[in-house]
């Protein structure tokens, strides 16, 4: 006999992870805020390579993901966080090495990268669906799939709107979702 309580269980575990470990998505919230104000306001503000500086922040919200995802080994949650943390790292690592020739495979490596990470953000929120906030996931993940969509369309850039502040914005959004389900879990 199947038992149908089994979803019930995981999002019941997902629900706790996020109360129990409120802190660390705070943290991972505001480390995904830096980043994409570092991805946003550095290339403009100097003559670094936005993808240069796009690839980094990605390797380290990352990063923090994965680390994250080490606070969450017997929930349901660690899965995902585990698969958006090595997605960003990834296609960080990606980014920055810039293993393709041409600023049109990068570009659309980048695209990959954050449409990725979008659909993997919305199966995320329907896990957590339950805390209070939950449908800010929901809208980073469009907001990251619609970030690949602009990249891949390879608009003409410039110096103060680049591939990085694309990117950034994405990121931000992420951020203000860990932050508000944190947050709201915590209140629970």
């Amino acid at each position: 006999m199947i038992s149908t309580s089994q979803p019930d269980d995981s999002r019941r575990f997902a629900i706790e992870s996020f109360r129990s470990h409120w802190l660390l998505f705070v943290l991972v919230g505001a480390v995904f805020l830096v980043g994409a104000a570092v991805a946003v306001f550095v290339p403009a503000l100097s003559s670094i390579e936005p993808n240069e500086v796009l690839g980094l922040v990605l390797l380290l919200v990352g990063l923090a993901q994965i680390v994250q995802s080490g606070k969450m080994l017997r929930t349901g949650l660690f899965a995902w966080c585990l698969a958006l943390g090595g997605l960003a790292a990834i296609g960080g690592v990606l980014v920055y090495i810039q293993p393709f020739p041409g600023i049109v495979i990068k570009t659309l490596v980048m695209a990959v990268v954050f449409a990725l990470h979008g659909l993997t953000q919305v199966a995320f929120a329907a896990k957590v669906r339950r805390l209070p906030g939950w449908h800010w996931f929901a809208v980073a993940g469009v907001v990251a799939v619609l970030a690949g969509g602009v990249l891949a369309m390879k608009l003409p850039y410039d110096h103060s709107f680049t591939p990085a502040t694309v990117g950034g914005i994405s990121l931000g959004v992420t951020g203000w979702a860990y932050l508000t389900v944190a947050l709201g879990a915590r209140r629970r």
